[in-house]
């Protein structure tokens, strides 16, 4: 079992990519967990599909390992082992199943061709800018999966991203929402205050040596030097394994013969088109009449009533603006998001052709293919530098695997000593600086490193870690090289700390008396100019500001647009703590709502979609917690 948890260490770099990718970031990829013995199973019962304890285990290590990646050495160790992540974790994996079940309700499904351009697009998948089905298959192999396996939770992923787009992208914004949404986000206020600085609280604190004295008896847990650790290790870098490779100039010719499309020019097609326009917003009426307009004149250019360049012309002297057309210069495949217009384009067979109507967002096309550049293979010579990178990157990888497990076995069958990976491996045996738990320099700034360097296996077994993936292609093993525990602070290496946390303390204390006493005096209309001098403070009258004036302080804006409308005559005061510590008081003498012409065109449409984006994303939200509510759940936490 160890050394399959190591295999598989050793390998989550994979994992962690494709997770990324896809919707459903647990059910699929995770360290492989065994169980041993007899006794219940399942982990939760969702409608007629179960959960199972191998599958809460396989998203609990992974959300585990996340968290340790994002936090190191910050993550509170109580947090992994408690019952809140557990349940959280539980949660989302029966919310994923409860997706799922509801797309399949709901008819949502992922043909062969669908699933089959997803696995395409994967960038992990990819090498040289396209797909190599080697690489997808070993990688996936290489973490234990089948590829029907992958490709059905895969498939899964993408009938439930189905269903989420499917509602977020019917939800409407209507046009009294979109101004409404304007005139708050566009408000202006004009706004002024003034700021009384903790610096000057701080030079003014006085301390005396007994208060001194007496902080540091009350307090000498909070004293001491940090527990810290030194450890050594070996490296393995894949980088490194190419640098000694060496290739043949008959492997290099066999793999530019299997790799060729990869060295050459693609094919390139010069076209040109006929826009007619689709109306913003456009009635399922205006867009069938615009659809057979775009028909019509597809039908003359076939018919000889008019030519195409004759239509190009009449496009642009069209003052009603309908029309549109030209060329569309040279096109590859790719190049366009939605793939409508590139497909029709490369279905012509010749110079000339005319296309089916083709449908985009901005409304109908004609196409004509003008020319066609084929496709050209750039010959051996000039394309040898980057075969013989590629062929030296792939035969490190594979060798990277191979000597990766040999490190991980030699570290498990020799646990007391990294001699012996160091001899096989023909690696240096490197030692560290001293660190804490906060991490240190080089490979000890890594989270993964720290949290095994102070772990029981090496401390108190003195056993060597697993490998440990820094990055992908590079990895460590490490073991303890000496530990130092924490060591209690003399008073006089304390003093100065204690010095300043008591001027601070008493600055503060001072600082928010004086602004209890300046926001009363403020309420009964006293100007914020004439107490700022009164106070020592700094006043400042920027005048009608937006949230995002860049000339005063961001904690300020967002003070001040949380502040009531003032009254008639009056001033809306308020006051917040800025980031350095010093306190501001502030206050809104009046509130201009933004207009409707404050965004130009697009603006308003990018807003549009943003507010639909986050409306739908709630109705999506709530449409799960709906169907969560009436499909049967039972949960066994007391066996996870």
């Amino acid at each position: 079992m160890v050394l399959q948890k190591i295999r598989d260490y050793a390998k989550s770099w994979f994992a962690y990519v494709i997770i990324g990718l896809l919707i459903v970031p647990f059910a699929l990829w995770g360290v492989n967990y065994y169980f041993e013995g007899g006794g219940p199973m399942d982990a939760a019962v969702v409608g007629n599909s179960k959960i199972t304890l191998q599958e809460f285990q396989r998203a609990y290590q992974q959300q585990r390992q996340q968290m340790q990646s994002m936090l190191g050495g910050n993550l509170d160790p109580s947090l992994l082992d408690g019952p809140r992540m557990k349940q959280d974790v539980l949660r989302q994996l029966v919310s994923e199943r409860v997706l799922t079940q509801l797309a399949r309700q709901q008819g949502f499904r992922v043909s062969d061709q669908q699933l089959h351009d997803a696995i395409l697009a994967l960038p992990v998948f990819q090498e040289s800018g396209g797909f190599t089905k080697e690489l997808y298959e070993r990688l996936v192999r290489n973490q234990g999966f089948t590829l029907a396996a992958f490709e059905e939770g895969l498939r899964e992923s993408l009938a439930m991203q189905q269903l989420r787009e499917g509602v977020i992208g019917s939800t409407l914004v209507t046009p009294l929402e979109l101004d409404q949404l304007i005139a708050l986000l566009k408000q202006q206020r004009e706004l002024n205050y003034l700021v009384l600085p903790l610096e000057k609280y701080v030079a003014q604190a006085t301390v005396d040596e007994r208060a001194v004295q007496d902080y540091f008896e009350k307090n000498k847990e909070r004293f001491v030097n940090p527990e810290q650790a030194q450890v050594q290790f070996v490296e393995l870098k894949q980088s490194q394994i190419a640098e000694g490779i060496t290739a043949t100039e008959d492997e290099l010719k066999a793999s530019y013969e299997e790799q060729i499309a990869k060295y050459g020019r693609p094919e390139e097609r010069q076209a040109s088109h006929i826009l007619v326009k689709l109306p913003p917003n456009a009635s399922e009426a205006e867009i069938e009449q615009t659809r057979a307009k775009a028909q019509q004149i597809a039908s003359d250019i076939r018919s000889g009533a008019k030519s195409f360049d004759q239509i190009v012309q009449e496009a642009k002297t069209d003052t009603a603006g309908q029309l549109e057309g030209g060329g569309l210069g040279a096109i590859n495949r790719g190049m366009f998001d939605d793939p409508a217009l590139e497909n029709a384009l490369f279905a012509l067979q010749q110079s000339g052709d005319i296309s089916e109507v083709v449908r985009m967002p901005t409304g109908f096309h004609v196409i004509r293919l003008d020319s066609i550049t084929p496709a050209q293979a750039k010959p051996f010579e000039e394309v040898r530098d980057a075969v013989t990178q590629e062929l030296r990157r792939q035969k490190a990888e594979n060798q990277f695997y191979e000597i990766s497990q040999n490190l991980a076995n030699l570290a498990y069958e020799h646990p007391d000593s990294l001699e012996p990976a160091a001899k096989a491996l023909n690696v240096p045996i490197q030692e560290s600086g001293w660190f804490s738990r906060q991490g240190g320099e080089g490979i000890t700034a890594n989270p993964k490193v720290t949290n095994s360097a102070f772990s029981e296996e090496l401390l108190k077994r003195g056993l060597n870690s697993e490998p440990i993936e820094l990055a992908p292609g590079h990895l460590v093993v490490i073991r303890s090289k000496g530990h130092q525990a924490a060591t209690p602070r003399t008073f006089e290496a304390a003093r100065e700390e204690i010095v300043k946390t008591l001027r601070q303390t008493q600055a503060r204390e001072a600082l928010a008396k004086d602004l209890e006493t300046l926001k009363s005096r403020a309420a009964q209309g006293v100007n914020l100019q004439i107490l700022a001098k009164e106070f020592g403070g700094t006043f400042s009258n920027p005048g009608l500001v937006d949230r995002n004036t860049p000339a005063v302080d961001q904690a300020v804006l967002a003070a001040a647009f949380r502040l009531p409308q003032p009254e008639a005559g009056k001033v809306a005061l308020g006051s917040v703590a800025l980031s350095n510590g010093d306190q501001a008081v502030l206050a809104i003498v009046k509130v201009a709502p933004g207009q409707k012409d404050a965004l130009s065109e697009d603006e308003r449409k990018s807003l549009a979609q943003q507010l639909a984006q986050q409306t739908g994303s709630s109705q999506f939200d709530g449409l799960l917690e709906s169907v969560r509510a009436k499909t049967k759940v039972v949960t066994y936490n007391d066996r996870l």
